[in-house]
Parts: C-alpha cells; sequence; structure tokens
C-alpha cells in the first residue's frame, strides 16, 4: 500500500469514526440531540418543506448564508462550543440547500471547522425556497434553540437591565455629538443588543426600544421634587417665577448700561477732537 492510500485510509477511518460516534449521540434520548423533522421546526411543517436523510458533508465547502442577520457567538461561546464538538461530535445535523449553503447551522459549521472535522451531519432541503421562507425558518430555529422568542416586555427588561446606564448617559447629553456621530452611536449600541441578546433582539427592535427608553429617561421628574410638600412646591413655582423675571430684568438693564457705554465713549471721542477734556472735568 502506498503512502497515498495510507493516508486515504486513515482519512477514511477517521470518518467513519465520526459517523459511529455521531449515531451512537444520537441515539441517546435527549432533547435536542434527534435528527430534525418537519415536527421540530413547526415552519418546515406548515409549509411542508422536506428534508434528506441525514448526508455527510464538508464542512469547508458549506456556504454561509447571505440572508442569516443573527450575529455569531462571541468568541468564549465559539470556543466553548468548538471544545464540546471536539468531545461529542456535531449533535445536530445542519440543515443546508442543495447548493450548499447553510439555513440552521452557521456556529455549528465554525466550531466543527476549529475542532478539526472534515465532514459534518447535515440534512438539504429538497423543496423550493423564496427568501421570505428561508428567512422564515432560519428565525425559527434560532428561536427554538436560543430559548424560545422573548415578549416586548422581556426584551425592554433586557435591554434597560444592561444597557440603562449607556442610555441614560447619552440620553442627558454625555455622549452627544453631530447628527452622524449620534445616529452611528445609536447603531453601535443596536448592534450591541443584538450581540449581548445573542439574536433575541434584532438591531432594529433594538433602535426602537432604546428611543422609548431614551424618552422615558428625559421625563423622568428630579428626584428631589418628588418629595416636596404641597406648600413647599408652591412657593418653589414662585421662587422660579420670581429668578426668571429678575433675570430677565437684568437682561434688559445689562443692554442698556451697554447702550450708555458707547454713547459715553462715543461723546468722549468727539471732545478728544475738539480739546482737552480734562479742561472741562471729564
Amino acid at each position: 500500500m502506498t503512502s497515498e492510500e495510507q493516508k486515504a485510509k486513515k482519512r477514511e477511518d477517521r470518518f467513519n469514526r465520526e459517523v459511529q460516534k455521531f449515531n451512537a449521540n444520537i441515539a441517546i434520548p435527549r432533547p435536542g440531540t434527534g435528527s430534525v423533522s418537519v415536527t421540530d421546526l413547526p415552519v418546515l411543517e406548515k409549509h411542508g418543506i422536506e428534508l434528506s436523510d441525514i448526508l455527510y458533508l464538508t464542512l469547508a465547502d458549506l456556504r454561509d448564508n447571505p440572508l442569516n442577520e443573527y450575529p455569531p457567538l462571541a468568541d468564549e461561546e465559539l470556543a466553548e462550543l468548538t471544545e464540546d464538538i471536539r468531545q461529542k461530535g456535531i449533535l445536530i445535523a445542519l440543515i443546508v440547500k442543495q447548493d450548499g449553503t447553510v439555513v440552521c447551522g452557521h456556529n455549528r459549521k465554525r466550531a466543527g471547522i476549529a475542532a478539526g472535522l472534515v465532514r459534518g451531519p447535515a440534512q438539504q432541503i429538497l423543496s423550493e425556497l423564496t427568501p421570505e421562507l428561508e428567512r422564515d425558518i432560519m428565525k425559527s430555529e434560532n428561536d427554538r434553540r436560543r430559548g424560545g422568542q422573548w415578549s416586548k416586555e422581556q426584551k425592554e427588561t433586557f435591554v434597560r437591565e444592561n444597557f440603562s446606564a449607556v442610555i441614560e448617559t447619552t440620553s442627558h447629553g454625555g455622549q452627544r455629538g453631530n447628527q452622524h456621530t449620534g445616529g452611528q452611536a445609536s447603531m453601535n449600541l443596536a448592534r450591541e443588543i443584538e450581540k449581548k441578546s445573542r439574536g433575541r433582539i434584532a438591531a432594529g427592535t433594538a433602535s426602537r426600544i432604546v428611543a422609548d427608553l431614551r424618552k422615558k429617561t428625559q421625563k423622568k421628574p428630579d428626584s428631589g421634587s418628588a418629595s416636596l410638600s404641597v406648600k413647599e412646591r408652591r412657593r418653589a413655582e414662585k421662587l422660579a417665577v420670581q429668578i426668571r423675571t429678575l433675570r430677565e430684568t437684568k437682561t434688559v438693564l445689562l443692554r442698556k448700561i451697554q447702550d450708555v457705554d458707547s454713547q459715553e465713549k462715543a461723546a468722549l471721542r468727539e471732545l478728544k477732537s475738539i480739546g482737552q477734556p480734562h479742561l472741562f472735568g471729564v
């Protein structure tokens, strides 16, 4: 047997071991480790999507989906998934189109390659797909694998608990800039929320939540005024009116003083042009 034949045999043996490991793992009754079926993803059943049997495809040949809007796993999470796959293999088959484009399983593909796998389990979608249906399948799978779809209240609570300090700072001018930099900062914050929520809150939704929270922050009453009695509040309101009136009066007087100064300087210049001002006591 030549060296090339020996290498080919080793690759084939390794592949067969990976297949055996995958089959052994999915044989164990545990949630989420069986092959995907239409009942696992209701959107597939709803649209009559047909899947192939499990195939073993070369991971490096699979292409990322340009319609995928979900952020990749953070480095530490990807490292954990990579180590898990290195020990157990890929437990849940990827879902791919017949041309090799990944629909579900982008992170499993990345982690599998990082773990040194050459081929991995996948099921091909045999039915025709529209871009809208493709996005629907990706959303359904991500919601299922990432803990389900959050309600509006859950999303707002998540943003408030994790980003309230940033939102409050920008609401009161702490990071204000021109229109371009302000818009860019808001977009960066929305993307950070999407990343931290692991895709549960899309960037567009995050932007709307942040805008609503900023409005609430700006309308929030001063914490000190809330503790004033009715008598103290009325007195404070009268004092505030008095202060505004005095400031307006001061502004008018300052303008008059400026006018008087200008007239004085003009008269002094004219007097100097006639003769010596000290002769006239000025």
